[in-house]
């Protein structure tokens, strides 16, 4: 039994992945697994592995593609370490991190251990480094609920009965986000500790990115929000609720009872500033609407009516980004008619000066 399971999902990764074991092997702390999946690689990311024999490295290969979090729960399944760790194929460790992080992970209880990065290129050069800016654990929720994901999952740690709680199986149909949902998960029942120390080397390729941008990326984005926001729907604490919401129910005076969340939290997600996280609110609240019953004790909770109800419209759109591309499109489209009247006087002033000098001459 190892101290500690490095679970690595690896795809594609033929370039990094020497690079990557020999970063674990070097490592001053030795008791440790490197559980390596691989997810049916279509480059030579095994013959590379291959390469390797040491008996603490661990390969399985997926019979086809599933995805990162599929990945993790195989080497989850294949585990055997008190402690786990997650590092892409891609992403490699300083010599002392195992070390530090045991140490970290042996000295406290319930925790879910965040190091700081260090970013390297494609070539291994390190750019610059990365710490969290927000640690506390309310605000970080606040923040995943209301904006976007403020953490990140290379070099995360924690027990192996931590995961198999609140993690596992992770939802292997979440992509752009599934490291975000793990946070949540994770930060709904237990705290958060940071190393500032950047122990782990995140691996960023600037022609391709570990997180594109593209519009295929956003419109992922986007649809796995609605799910992810789900994830908050598990509360069933009124203190943790009144922690993370603090600012909201201080601005709103909405009263949080765990038997109304749905209610709640759509009320929450009105004050986003997203457009898809106030729909998603939108929604909640429908939810919470939808029968006699549910309407008439939302009478007697909140003294929320159907005109009240109507008026949701008006909150969601008063910052709606879609909105405000159309008025600012019209404003164009008026100064471009106007412009275009404009044009065509001073044509037909250009032409009779024109017809002008040739009669002259």
């Amino acid at each position: 039994m190892a101290k500690i399971s490095i679970l690595c999902p690896s795809f594609n990764h033929q370039r990094f992945i020497a690079e990557h074991i020999k970063s674990v092997l070097n490592q001053s702390f030795k008791d440790f697994e490197l559980i390596i999946v691989d997810d049916c690689s279509t480059d030579n990311n095994v013959a590379q592995i291959d390469k390797f024999s040491d008996p603490r490295i661990k390969l399985i290969r997926h019979e086809f593609n599933k995805g990162i979090n599929a990945a993790l729960n195989t080497a989850f399944e294949n585990a055997n370490g008190e402690y786990l760790m997650f590092l892409a194929g891609d992403d490699c460790l300083e010599p002392n991190a195992l070390e530090r992080i045991v140490k970290e992970l042996d000295n406290s209880d319930d925790i879910v251990l965040y190091t700081g990065l260090m970013r390297i290129d494609i070539n291994g050069k390190k750019i610059e480094p990365f710490n969290v800016e927000i640690k506390d654990r309310y605000k970080i929720l606040n923040t995943i609920f209301m904006e976007q994901n403020c953490l990140w999952s290379p070099g995360m740690s924690m027990r192996k009965d931590i995961f198999a709680k609140y993690l596992y199986p992770l939802d292997t149909s979440m992509c752009l986000h599934q490291d975000t949902q793990m946070h949540v998960k994770l930060l709904l029942n237990i705290e958060p500790k940071f190393l500032d120390e950047n122990l782990i080397l995140y691996r960023f390729d600037d022609n391709v990115g570990n997180i594109s941008r593209s519009f295929i990326s956003l419109s992922r984005d986007r649809m796995e929000t609605e799910i992810l926001m789900d994830t908050f729907l598990n509360i069933d604490d009124i203190n943790l609720l009144k922690k993370i919401f603090a600012k909201e129910i201080d601005k709103t005076k909405l009263e949080p009872k765990i038997e109304y969340l749905e209610f709640f939290l759509g009320n929450m997600a009105l004050l986003a500033s997203e457009w898809y996280r106030k729909v998603w609110g939108y929604h909640m609240i429908m939810r919470s609407y939808n029968t006699k019953a549910k309407a008439e004790a939302l009478k007697k909770e909140y003294n929320f009516e159907f005109k009240d109800y109507l008026k949701l419209i008006k909150c969601m759109c008063e910052n709606n980004e879609v909105i405000k591309f159309r008025n600012k499109y019209k404003k164009y489209k008026k100064l471009s008619i106007a412009l275009g009247g404009l044009s065509v006087v001073i044509l037909i002033f250009l032409i009779i000066g024109v017809l002008l000098e040739i009669k002259n001459a």
